[in-house]
């Protein structure tokens, strides 16, 4: 299987986050069951239907430890998500790779009615992110230059403060990243 057309297969799905082109459902409602066989699809779709599933398993885990029964976590989905990148950051050591393969994608088929140029700022927007490990400065360019959150940047650093120092919401997202798989 070809490793970088899977890694961005994984990250083509939140694309909606830069463009009004495609919603969350066009890109996250693809599979009939979501599981891990891969046979008889390529390694882009194969990352990107392991993006679903990882979606979905993320769901499964943070329900059997409550997290959304602790402070901060039901305000918005963001937060959690920026500082479970925080927390894994560390566990991946090919960064420099996948920064170069985000920043000169092949052109590839999705089936999505967005525009190569849009995917491209998506994948190029996410390389500039994995740069370093993510802190406030990074995290709030990140959001800023995802139009619909632009306006809830400083909001979002703040909240993924505030569950940084929650040892309970770090806990359960470090017990993600163990168990997803």
């Amino acid at each position: 299987m070809n490793a970088d057309l899977f890694l961005l297969g994984t990250l083509l799905p939140d694309v909606r986050r830069v463009t009004d082109e495609v919603r969350r459902k066009d890109t996250h409602i693809l599979h009939e069951e979501l599981d891990l066989e891969f046979e008889g699809i390529s390694p882009f779709e194969a990352g990107w239907k392991f993006h679903l599933w990882c979606d979905m398993r993320r769901e499964e885990i943070l329900n059997k430890y409550e997290f959304y029964k602790l402070s901060y976590t039901i305000d918005h989905d963001i937060p959690p998500k920026i500082l479970e990148d925080e927390l894994v950051y560390g566990k991946y050591n090919n960064w420099e790779k996948l920064i170069l393969i985000l920043n000169n994608p092949p052109e590839i088929k999705t089936g999505l009615d967005v525009a190569q140029e849009t995917i491209e700022r998506w994948y190029a927007i996410l390389a500039k992110y994995f740069e370093k490990k993510p802190d406030d400065k990074t995290i709030k360019a990140f959001l800023w230059k995802q139009r619909k959150l632009r306006s809830q940047a400083g909001e979002l650093v703040d909240l993924v403060g505030k569950l940084r120092n929650n040892s309970k919401v770090v806990d359960v997202l470090e017990k993600v990243c163990e168990e997803i798989i």
